[in-house]
């Protein structure tokens, strides 16, 4: 189960840094990351984990990990990709566990 989760999570990292950089990701996206049967599973986890990346003062995003910033929405996503993708895939793994303990 542990390899299935990491695999996913490794997927999500740059769909949920292109979300919490405020720039659209679209359901065909996260089908081709995680399947049409994961989609919604993968919209949550990608939605809880993006609120613990960024904070927003007027239209400036900063990043929570290492209170970086100011970036623009493309400045964030490459920070997040570059500097904290093994970080982003930790928090994914775990709310996936989560989401898998609801279930069964």
């Amino acid at each position: 189960m542990d390899s299935g989760v990491s695999i996913a999570a490794e997927k999500l990292v740059e769909l949920t840094a292109k979300y919490a950089s405020q720039i659209t990701v679209k359901d065909e996206e996260y089908v081709r990351a995680v399947g049409f049967s994961s989609k919604e599973m993968a919209k949550r986890v990608v939605g809880r984990v993006s609120l613990w990346l960024i904070s927003q003062e007027t239209n400036l995003l900063y990043c929570r990990l290492c209170t970086k910033g100011p970036f623009t929405k493309r400045g964030m996503f490459l920070h997040l990709t570059r500097m904290h993708h093994a970080e982003i895939k930790l928090l994914l793994e775990e709310e996936i566990k989560k989401e898998i303990k609801a279930v069964l």
